[in-house]
């Protein structure tokens, strides 16, 4: 049974708005929680599947030891893509490069979780075979799904999920608590006050409210948007436009369903209100998957009628119109749309004949960020190119995809393809990497430098997940291309990586000789990365040879290379080599410093692998110092990670793992040395990378959204300003700044408070100015 290496952990999304009304419909789910294993919340879209499924997750989640998780599965399209995507999340990696649901219930076996599987309706059959699969195998974990149908899995107990209450068409509402009796009145009130908080139902508005509630049929997507009008229009007036588009596609679209009219109609509404930029950007920016940032926007979305000056000011008008929603990623701002409203962007590109153009605008503009990027994988931006990458992967997807289909420049793939083949080497997402390698490496066989890097990068990932014979395979092919084209760089990393695959064989001499031969090719060239690749490789296999002394100076010269460069990742490799060398010759201290280094460097790059090895080998200098408490438990630590990743313990390790864990044994009984191991294993990851370091866990993940955000000098002027109710022209002129200055500040604002509109953040800011003020 494979282990995960987290308990009491999860990854929901924080929610930014309250929970309005579904009282019964929370009472019926935790019912079916508490005795079906597998709840599927089916509705159409906008219904609030979602939003309902995350609420009781997150009200449920400590009676899960090991959490609750959410998994958006609306931006996957291929079924191989399907468990990656799923592990990721959970902070799980394969070596499998096989759609396999067996290995990821293998590592969910024996945990008491929650699984929210969320937009299931894009990938049906696959997610009824997995949670079919998963539930079979895992007695403790629970799935949660949402999905326009059925999974029709054994044991589904199905909930529908339907519009908020709404009054009946007989009867009057004239009164404000009256408005308040039903649930789409709350949530129409409340989102109203959060789009403008000088908003208030009177007697005069709360008959258009009630109206505005049963046109919308209840569906809190419909509701949203038309509570977002407030800010220009009373609700009076906002179910008089309603009404003329309502019926303009009533008698348009007679075969379409009202509920769904009710939502187009919005949208269509929503559309119609905004200006001639603010719709060709809308339908431009559709060609994006999952979220984007606004250098991404500026650059594929403008020409044509709209200047990449204006589109950030665009941008900032769709925000503020509901259309655009901001999150926060990593330290930046970033954008997505619901899917219903990017749909209906999609139609209006495609009806435009501008889709192609802009998907190939949208294709060269991420092959042109990895082609740039490429020099930088070694140098001191190697973890912020990283970052790009991890927040860009949907967007990397869909290029790729349409590279494949496009044959204007189906090369294109191979480039892109080396962005997420780069990371899968750097993270450990083999499976996720490899299935986009391979389907690459099939279809463009053109020679090219890019190509012979996709091989060289494919080939080491499979070796990474110990398939040798298509490991060597690949390399083999990547040399002799590399060759050809006269590329000693390329050449040399893929030389150097089918030595690691013949040292893993136990070929140590033939080994050597390729690392040799890599080291020749760039004897006389600039190429930092290609030495600190080969050098600690080939001082591992010289020490295995009893060449000890040379061996460790191999490592030490890689390492010196490595921080000439200010580069971290490889490094981290060195490091650890040499950690691992330093161990065997008993200078126990010095093993120590390096293992202890290494560990940080990969802890910041998220790599598991490079994680599980470093605590290993701190594992090893504990029982040598007779630290055997901690060695039990930094084993039991390792052995939940090396089973998490569904990697092999390498050969040598494990007879060091054997010999430590035999010693603490020994020294502690069976007992205590269970006990500590145990603690180790249901530990989570950060829980023990700070006990190997010695420190206290950290607070949060990396990625978590700050309590309190970080606001510049500059943004909290701005957001002074806002307070006291100056416009952008009237901030600009305050601060001798131009206006598209203050909106780009105000944009970043929205994205750190995670609010959709200006007023939002004044009426946040004003709230903690009173709040300061009491204290």
């Amino acid at each position: 049974m494979a282990a995960l290496a987290w308990k009491g952990a999860g990854n929901l999304p924080a929610q930014l708005d309250s929970f309005i009304g579904r009282r019964q419909d929370m009472v019926d789910l935790k019912q079916a929680m508490s005795s079906s294993r597998l709840i599927t919340l089916v509705g159409p879209g906008g219904v609030g599947k979602t939003r309902l499924a995350l609420q009781a997750a997150a009200e449920s989640q400590r009676a899960f030891k090991y959490g609750a998780w959410f998994v958006d599965i609306s931006a996957v399209y291929e079924d191989e893509l399907l468990i990656p995507t799923i592990a990721e999340a959970l902070g799980l990696q394969s070596r499998s490069s096989r759609w396999a649901p067996a290995v990821l219930s293998d590592q969910l076996a024996g945990r008491a979780m929650l699984l929210v599987l969320d937009n299931c309706e894009y990938l049906v059959h696959s997610c009824a075979v997995l949670v079919d699969t998963l539930l079979k195998a895992c007695p403790e974990l629970k799935v949660v799904a949402t999905s326009r149908q059925p999974l029709e899995v054994s044991g589904e107990r199905i909930l529908r999920v339907q519009p908020l209450s709404v009054p009946e068409p007989s009867e009057r509402v004239t009164s404000v608590s009256a408005v308040e009796r039903f649930d789409a009145g709350r949530l129409f009130v409340d989102r109203a006050k959060a789009a403008e908080p000088r908003f208030m139902v009177t007697d005069e508005n709360a008959g258009a409210i009630a109206e505005l509630c049963r046109r919308l049929d209840g569906l809190p997507l419909a509701l949203e948007l038309a509570a977002a009008r407030v800010r220009h229009l009373s609700p009076q007036r906002i179910l008089e436009r309603l009404d003329e588009r309502y019926e303009l596609l009533r008698r348009d679209s007679r075969a379409t369903t009202p509920r769904q009219r009710s939502v187009v109609s919005l949208i269509a509404w929503s559309y119609d209100l905004c200006s001639p930029e603010e719709r060709t950007l809308w339908a431009r920016l559709t060609v994006f998957s999952g979220s984007f940032s606004v250098h991404a926007a500026e650059s594929v979305c403008s020409g044509d009628g709209l200047s990449q000056q204006n589109v950030l000011d665009v941008l900032a008008r769709l925000v503020d119109k509901s259309i655009v929603a901001t999150q926060w990623h990593a330290g930046d701002v970033r954008y997505r749309m619901l899917e219903t409203i990017r749909d209906f962007g999609r139609e209006q590109l495609v009806d435009s004949a501008a889709e192609l153009t802009f998907r190939r605008r949208h294709r060269d503009f991420f092959r042109d960020v990895v082609v740039e990027s490429y020099p930088v994988w070694f140098s001191a931006t190697e973890l912020q190119c990283l970052s790009w990458i991890r927040a860009e992967r949907d967007n990397l997807r869909a290029a790729v995809d349409f590279s494949l289909d496009d044959p204007v420049d189906e090369r294109a793939a191979v480039v892109l393809g080396t962005a997420l083949g780069g990371e899968a080497l750097l993270t450990g997402l083999l499976q996720e990497g490899r299935h986009w390698m391979d389907r690459v490496v099939k279809a463009v066989r053109e020679p090219s430098v890019g190509r012979a890097t996709l091989l060289w990068i494919n080939g080491r990932c499979a070796a990474e997940q110990g398939e040798t014979q298509a490991a060597e395979q690949l390399l083999g092919e990547a040399v002799r291309l590399a060759e050809i084209l006269n590329d000693r760089h390329e050449q040399a990393m893929a030389t150097t990586y089918l030595g690691v695959s013949r040292m893993a064989r136990g070929a140590t001499s033939e080994a050597v000789d390729l690392y040799d031969q890599a080291l020749e090719l760039v004897r006389d060239i600039d190429d930092p990365m290609a030495r600190a690749v080969t050098l600690p490789r080939k001082g591992v296999a010289m020490y295995h040879l009893g060449h000890t002394a040379e061996g460790m100076t191999l490592c030490r010269d890689a390492i010196a290379i490595s921080d000439e460069h200010q580069e971290q990742w490889h490094n981290a490799e060195a490091l650890s080599e040499l950690a691992n060398l330093c161990w065997l010759e008993q200078q126990i201290g010095e093993a120590s410093s390096l293992a202890t280094e290494a560990l940080r460097i990969n802890q910041r790059f998220r790599n598991a692998r490079g994680i599980v090895q470093c605590i290993e080998t701190l594992a090893w200098v504990a029982a040598s110092r007779n630290e055997n408490e901690r060695a039990a438990r930094l084993l039991g630590a390792a052995d939940a990670l090396w089973r998490s990743t569904d990697a092999s313990l390498p050969a040598l390790a494990a007879e060091n793992h054997d010999r430590s864990a035999a010693q603490a044994r020994r020294a502690l009984g069976e007992r205590k040395y269970a006990e500590a191991h145990r603690a180790g294993g249901e530990s989570s990851t950060s829980e023990n990378v700070a006990f190997a370091l010695r420190e206290e866990p950290s607070a949060g993940d990396e990625d978590a959204r700050p309590r309190g955000p970080h606001l510049t000098r500059r943004e909290r002027e701005i957001m002074d300003l806002l307070v006291a109710g100056a416009t952008n022209r009237e901030i600009a002129a305050k601060l001798v700044i131009s206006p598209r200055t203050v909106e780009g500040h105000v944009v970043n604002l929205l994205g750190k408070l995670g609010f959709s509109s200006r007023v939002q953040v004044a009426a946040w800011a004003a709230e903690q100015q009173a709040r300061h003020s009491h204290s």
